[in-house]
């Protein structure tokens, strides 16, 4: 018998009132049992009306000192959480209509070997802006991720979910991933659900999503669902923003903010082969012509900006830290 578990979601947030709404709302709307649902809103201080919201729509809403999800998100699954599995889900995530998603990204713990859960999309709505179309088709939100093979959701120019080498069973609603050590992508965040009793086997504080999972790995638990259905990450509509979110990631790698110790068993070749493929200009357009006929949208105009803006900026940074 195919069994339902208890599942508490936690959801870091600061300053999220125009997010927060939607997300829990469509957390609500599953056809989940009540009693196995624990939504942990866990709130750094916001100063507008996130807390509000949260306690109106039924969250239980804790409050931390952490304006950063990678400490409030250990925190609240340390001292609240009870569920037997634990939910991963930021503020600006929105679960699709469909009243049956929980259960299928449930369901597949019943196999005892499978540590963790993931969709296979990003999905948009047909309202929604440029960047969280973009970011759906692409498998990320970053294109250089994407040409170097460590997205993880389906990128529609390539028709891979990711590049890093797995093996995979197709399960009829999930597939069943099986991950090698020392070569995971870029997983971990937004629709993750994994067990509660593995959180402490590895370091989980900060919680930096693909490290948790790559020390997952390393440690035997190699083997995981990708669900075929999709979840809506709504980005900010801005290009401005798009870029800025980049430099501000590059930013905590470089000055130490966030101590990256895995970097995709990216070799120097990988760098400098990625390098030239999009500096020969003509492959980058050829992959924007193959998405927008296999997802067919003007979003696709953008890609060609956004690959070469972020090859100059990684480029900058890479130089600089040469010279340094």
């Amino acid at each position: 018998m195919k069994k339902l578990r208890s599942v508490s979601i936690v959801i870091p947030t600061y300053n999220e009132e125009r997010n927060i709404g939607s997300c829990l709302k469509s957390i609500f709307a599953q056809d989940y049992p009540k009693k196995l649902i624990q939504v942990i809103v866990a709130d750094g201080g916001s100063k507008d009306g996130t807390v509000e919201i949260a306690r109106k729509l039924g969250a239980e809403v804790i409050e931390n000192k952490f304006k950063v999800e990678e400490k409030g998100r250990p925190y609240a699954i340390k001292k609240f959480a009870k569920g037997e599995i634990i939910g991963s889900i930021d503020s600006d995530n929105i679960i699709p209509p469909n009243k049956d998603w929980l259960k299928k990204m449930i369901m597949p713990f019943n196999d005892k070997e499978i540590f963790a859960t993931d969709t296979l999309y990003y999905g948009f709505r047909k309202h929604d802006n440029l960047i969280t179309k973009y970011n759906a088709c692409i498998g990320g939100d970053d294109p250089i991720a994407t040409y170097f093979g460590i997205n993880d959701r389906l990128c529609y120019f390539n028709n891979k979910w990711t590049g890093m080498p797995h093996e995979e069973k197709d399960k009829g609603y999930y597939i069943e991933i099986k991950f090698k050590k020392n070569k995971i992508p870029a997983i971990g965040s937004n629709g993750f659900f994994f067990r509660r009793e593995i959180f402490d086997k590895v370091p989980n504080d900060p919680f930096i999503h693909p490290l948790f999972v790559y020390d997952l790995v390393n440690r035997g638990y190699e083997k995981m669902a990708k669900v075929k259905q999709s979840l809506y990450h709504v980005q900010d509509g801005s290009v401005k923003t798009f870029f800025r979110k980049k430099l501000r990631r590059i930013k905590r790698r470089y000055n130490g903010e966030i101590n990256w110790r895995y970097n995709y068993d990216i070799k120097k070749k990988d760098i400098i082969k990625t390098a030239l493929y999009i500096a020969c200009l003509f492959p980058v357009l050829k992959d924007s012509i193959t998405g927008f006929f296999r997802k067919p949208s003007f979003i696709w105009f953008f890609h060609p900006i956004a690959t070469f803006g972020l090859i100059f900026i990684y480029a900058y940074f890479a130089i600089s830290s040469v010279k340094k």
